[in-house]
């Protein structure tokens, strides 16, 4: 996996920037593991599920996190419906045309891409 741990100015945080692919990952990781806890809780359940194949679910605000021995998988899921009269009427009377979803977005990686993240996430942080 592809990522840039960088400063963000405008928040004055430490960000992970990824690609599209997987901007879940990043996000989540950048947003909710941060704390020493909540960073050896998510290094603990990578190694659990690699070496006891344990599966371990975070909820995490709007992110559903599911670490197992094929990987993490991260949803964010996306709340439109304060947005969703607001897109019907860009279309007019095409309502129909388009619906909202509120799947959001998905990112999936290996274990031991994550595991890298967040041993760097962690010293970018100390």
């Amino acid at each position: 996996m592809d990522y840039e741990i960088a400063f963000d100015q405008d928040e004055n945080v430490y960000r992970i920037y990824t690609g599209y692919e997987f901007a879940a990952i990043g996000e989540w990781v950048s947003e909710y593991v941060r704390e020493l806890e909540s960073i050896q809780r998510v290094l603990m359940a990578a190694r659990l599920a690699e070496t006891e194949k344990e599966t371990t679910e975070f909820k995490h605000g709007p992110f559903d996190v599911i670490l197992s021995e094929e990987g993490v998988s991260v949803s964010r899921q996306v709340d439109l419906d304060s947005a969703e009269e607001e897109i019907k009427a860009m279309f007019d009377t095409q309502e129909s045309f388009y619906q909202t979803s509120t799947d959001g977005i998905q990112a999936e990686c290996g274990l031991e891409d994550l595991i890298n993240m967040i041993e760097n996430w962690h010293e970018v942080l100390q």
